[in-house]
């Protein structure tokens, strides 16, 4: 093989280590260079075993092998107790006589006419890799030449299936962190160094599509259309950027055209000590609430939470909206009383004492549940609700209504 061809195939199979897709034409060119037929690159992990790349025109082993055969496979059974970097054959590896009688060979390799292959073992452990070169049924290999060119090529396979995997695991991380950041109820969007916007959730696109205060002007950059907030919100956004000094960032109102609650802002510094060009890449995180917005959850978070009986978690949720005792009983149409007996148990399962505790720290853990309820759609599943509890049958006399506290000397209802 002359180095031009040699230098060929090594720069394919760094390239498919970028572009997975480039793994059968890097496998082609190997089964060409050995003066084979077909091969296949297989990856076996802790429950299954893939081919993931055939040499071109195997498609058909490829599926074959991965709908059924895989799981009766003594080769790469065999190969997986072997130590990275073992050059062997089919037969060396197995016997002849024992490879001949085992079904994998009458089945997939005789059909696909297969002969005594070559196989190097790329990485091994946890997930083991390796590559099958077979020559055509009743033909050898060069074993030297194969060997030889082999043992030239494993580490450049090794190193480009461990680019590959580092480079899937970074994908998957920023998928489910991508996923974090698009079911947030909240507006996210993240500015680059030169302020404009580089990403923005769903929610942040919605409240800018909608030009009621904030938008995205015509180079990208975030904007609030009040003139005297724009000013503002520009300068926060320029200290979170700015190259040198300290990083500050601040908060901010921005006004709406249509008369809805202001828009709070947090501007934040994001540092990711990323150094390119000698030149760092900063970025802000600008979080936009909308106080109009309804916090999620309410009574069935409570009953998940807390194990409140709807009765009581209708009570709870009302209290939190700042009602008194006797506008809560008007509310859900119950006595003051039987209103004061809900409240009071919620009390007990909360570890609360006080109507104001209790908001205070429903307030906070619903807030901050409620982030994420009920966004499925964009990836982070949330629970179903319990099972329906039976309400209470107490029916207490009307009393007078007002704020409660919980005393534990005083008898509570059974």
């Amino acid at each position: 093989m002359t180095i031009e061809r040699f230098s060929a195939i090594v720069a394919r199979i760094n390239r498919a280590a970028m572009h997975p897709r480039d793994w059968s034409q890097a496998v082609h060119d190997i089964v060409t260079a050995l003066g084979a037929k077909h091969g296949g690159l297989v990856v076996s992990g802790s429950s299954s075993r893939r081919m993931t790349a055939c040499s071109l025109g195997a498609d058909d082993l490829r599926r074959s092998y991965n709908a059924r055969f895989w799981r009766i496979d003594p080769i790469a059974s065999a190969l997986e107790h072997e130590p990275a970097g073992v050059i062997t054959t089919c037969e060396e590896l197995l016997g002849p006589e024992y490879l001949r009688r085992h079904p994998f060979f009458r089945d997939w390799m005789v059909p696909h006419r297969l002969g005594n292959g070559m196989l190097a073992l790329v990485t091994s452990g946890a997930n083991t890799s390796w590559i099958g070169v077979y020559p055509d049924a009743g033909h050898d290999l060069d074993r030297a030449l194969a060997t030889s060119t082999m043992r030239l090529l494993l580490p450049h396979l090794r190193h480009a299936l461990n680019v590959q995997s580092c480079l899937a695991d970074v994908r998957t991380e920023r998928d489910q962190a991508i996923a974090v950041l698009a079911a947030h109820r909240h507006g996210l969007v993240i500015v680059s160094s030169c302020g404009a916007i580089s990403y923005a959730n769903p929610a942040a696109l919605s409240i800018l599509e909608s030009r009621d205060g904030l938008g995205m002007g015509r180079r990208g950059h975030l904007e609030s259309s009040d003139n005297r907030s724009a000013v503002g919100l520009r300068a926060i956004i320029n200290s979170a950027l700015r190259e040198y000094g300290p990083y500050v960032g601040g908060r901010a109102l921005i006004p709406r055209h249509s008369g809805g609650s202001s828009y709070a802002l947090l501007v934040v510094p994001l540092d990711p000590k990323v150094e390119c060009r000698d030149e760092r890449t900063s970025a802000a995180l600008v979080v936009i609430v909308d106080p109009d917005q309804e916090t999620s959850g309410g009574p069935i978070a409570l009953q998940q939470l807390y194990g409140l009986t709807a009765a009581e978690a209708r009570v709870a949720a009302a209290a939190l909206r700042g009602a008194g005792l006797r506008s809560i009983a008007e509310e859900l149409a119950v006595s003051v009383n039987t209103a004061r007996t809900h409240l009071q148990r919620a009390f007990e399962k909360t570890g609360t004492h006080r109507q104001a505790e209790l908001v205070r720290m429903l307030t906070t853990v619903l807030s901050g549940t409620g982030q994420f309820e009920g966004t499925a759609h964009h990836g982070i599943r949330t629970s179903p609700g319990p099972p329906p509890q039976p309400e209470s049958d107490e029916r207490a006399a009307q009393d007078e209504g007002g704020s409660v506290e919980h005393s534990k000397d005083r008898p509570q209802s059974g």
